[in-house]
């Protein structure tokens, strides 16, 4: 029992009840929250392994992310997209920036009732002479892209799982934002075309909307727009 108590705290699994803890740590005398890094991608992908290698039966991921590295927070969603095994991610406290990609790899989507998902297109960091600098700007846009087909496709999936339009939904969420601008905007009214590669696109347009600036959710709101797919609750 020991032995498997230290296996939760140290390594982040727990073989008994299939489940991984994936959270950000300080590192060793350093207290500041990491967030996606390599470490936090060693033992996502080792605690996988580990439980795959044993039997098929499904994997809860327990997340609590503020977001970080975008290629190893990558790393971590194609082990999770990729499982041969069921996988739920909860989110306790947040699934910000690279942590709310990464849910969207999860067969099940469940959000704490005080949880927050937050939405961006994040920052930069790469620094040099000219000629690098354009390459990973062209990286970058790739890479924004990309974040935004995972989003859109979970969105479109979402609807036709539920036989839902999301118009209402996104309206609501810019129309919230729009009240807390200087100059304030007319309400906006979306209609989207129904065939599903031109819908997708229409919908692009205001997911970058939501993208340009922080944008974060409740999980109600989250779970609107297709985002994820329910509060925990007890019962």
């Amino acid at each position: 029992m020991t032995r498997d108590l230290d296996k939760w705290f140290d390594l982040n699994i727990d073989t008994d009840t299939r489940t991984i803890y994936m959270g950000s740590t300080g590192y060793l005398g350093d207290e500041s929250e990491t967030g996606v890094d390599h470490s936090m991608a060693a033992y996502l992908i080792k605690g996988m392994h580990t439980l795959e290698s044993k039997n098929m039966k499904p994997i809860v991921i327990i997340m609590n992310n503020p977001g970080g590295d975008w290629y190893h927070g990558m790393a971590i969603y194609d082990a999770i997209k990729s499982s041969t095994c069921h996988c739920t991610i909860k989110v306790y406290g947040h699934a910000m920036s690279m942590g709310s990609v990464i849910l969207q790899a999860a067969d099940v989507r469940v959000m704490m009732p005080s949880s927050r998902f937050m939405i961006h297109y994040g920052t930069d960091g790469k620094y040099s002479h000219a000629k690098i600098a354009y390459k990973w700007a062209d990286e970058g846009k790739r890479v924004n892209y990309e974040m935004e087909n995972i989003y859109l496709e979970r969105m479109l999936n979402y609807e036709e799982e539920h036989g839902i339009k999301l118009e209402s939904a996104l309206e609501k969420i810019v129309n919230r934002d729009n009240e807390f601008e200087y100059q304030k905007k007319a309400p906006v009214k979306y209609k989207f075309a129904t065939k599903r590669d031109v819908r997708k696109e229409e919908m692009r347009l205001v997911l970058v909307q939501l993208l340009n600036y922080d944008t974060i959710l409740r999980p109600e709101e989250t779970i609107s727009i297709g985002l994820a797919d329910s509060i925990y609750s007890a019962e």
